[in-house]
């Protein structure tokens, strides 16, 4: 009688010739996978690694017509090619998988999602909406979210705001959203203001505050409304009471209120007002403005001692730039001075720190933008230069 050991023994063996036995069947099996692809699935993978990508597109196009197995492989090779830049093989990729009268619902609404972008990254901006439109026309599909996403994407760029406001409308509402739409009734209503279609403007702007009541931009517009029309005390007075209920509004328009000043000739009263809001704020655009404003209105005997006034209370690199360049126009000497060389040291610091910065990506730029360039946010800017919002960050860490 064997013992426990001995059965041990002849089960070694026994398990070795079941592992070889089920090795060799399903290497027969992926034998008889294989032998089942069509020959141009071989001569396309053969094209691929010989870099010659053209004739391996050719090759698997004819693979995709009678193997639905070989989707998965079209969208890997449509990756790579947008991956690589190569925008023209990945349209012709997913183009060949929409042609298939088979492809599943599925895969198409994919292979459409896919060939539209391929296209917005080509600057195909008219083939890419009308296929994002032809997606996001099916209430059922899994990607119409995104279409519609990637549409209003498409109508901002192309500047077409009537349709940019359909498209936000048929989505889900957020602030966000809310905050764009204001955003583009009020580019309708620049459009018509500069064709003194006043009707239209009055129309869109109002349309923008009644989705956001506070809106600076859309009271900003109210006032040119009025102004533009000659009704310029109607006007400033819109743009006085927005100074009043937001203060942070009165850099975007002090060039709109000393206008309405000039053309109700009252400039003094304008000047005034300036320098009264330049000494509470400190602001760089306020002072710009009032400079401006002072060099045909106000009194240049004046002009050093508000500066320095200024620079007192608001000491910064931007109100000392301007002290020194008032300092040194004054001079009589044409030998270089104290006040020059300094003025060349800060001058490059100057205008760094003169700039706007988006919140939301860190672009800067040299003049205030309601949508930022780099990632199309709105209102992602602080109508603020980049040395008042340091100065204002150095005051809470203070604080």
């Amino acid at each position: 009688m064997m013992d426990f050991d001995d059965w041990w023994l002849l089960a070694i063996p026994l398990l070795f010739g079941m592992g070889w036995l089920a090795r060799s069947i399903d290497a027969n099996k992926r034998i008889k996978e294989t032998s089942k692809l069509p020959s141009s699935y071989f001569k396309g993978l053969n094209h691929l690694l010989g870099g010659e990508p053209d004739k391996a597109i050719d090759a698997l196009i004819d693979v995709a017509r009678v193997d639905t197995d070989t989707i998965d492989l079209y969208f890997a090779l449509g990756n790579l090619f947008t991956q690589r830049g190569e925008i023209e093989r990945a349209i012709r990729v997913y183009q060949s998988l929409l042609d298939r009268v088979d492809l599943p619902a599925d895969a198409r609404e994919s292979a459409l999602s896919k060939l539209g972008t391929a296209f917005l990254n080509g600057g195909l901006f008219d083939r890419a909406e009308a296929t994002f439109e032809q997606l996001a026309a099916d209430p059922k599909a899994s990607l119409r979210a995104h279409a519609q996403s990637q549409l209003l994407y498409i109508y901002q760029s192309q500047q077409e705001w009537q349709q940019a406001i359909d498209t936000a409308t048929a989505m889900d509402n957020s602030a966000e959203q809310a905050v764009a739409v204001a955003h583009f009734h009020c580019e309708l209503a620049l459009e018509a203001l500069a064709q003194s279609n006043w009707l239209i403007a009055e129309r869109e702007i109002d349309a923008a505050l009644q989705l956001r009541p506070q809106s600076i931009r859309a009271r900003i517009l109210r006032g040119r409304w009025y102004a533009q029309q000659g009704r310029t005390a109607e006007g400033l007075a819109a743009w006085m009471l927005l100074a009043q209920d937001q203060p942070v509004s009165l850099p975007l328009m002090v060039e709109d209120v000393m206008a309405a000043h000039e053309a109700l000739g009252t400039p003094e009263l304008g000047l005034s007002f300036l320098y009264s809001e330049l000494l509470k704020s400190g602001s760089v655009d306020v002072l710009n403005a009032w400079l401006a404003a002072q060099a045909k209105h106000g009194d240049a005997a004046l002009l050093t001692e508000q500066l320095a006034t200024v620079f007192g209370q608001h000491p910064s690199l931007n109100a000392l730039d301007k002290l020194l360049t008032h300092r040194l126009q004054s001079s009589n000497t044409d030998r270089p001075s104290e006040d020059a060389l300094v003025q060349q040291l800060i001058k490059k610091q100057v205008q760094q720190l003169s700039k706007y910065q988006c919140t939301h990506c860190g672009f800067e730029a040299a003049r205030y933008y309601w949508q930022c360039p780099a990632c199309t946010h709105w209102e992602s800017y602080p109508p603020k230069r980049l040395e008042e919002l340091s100065k204002r960050e150095r005051t809470r860490v203070q604080m």
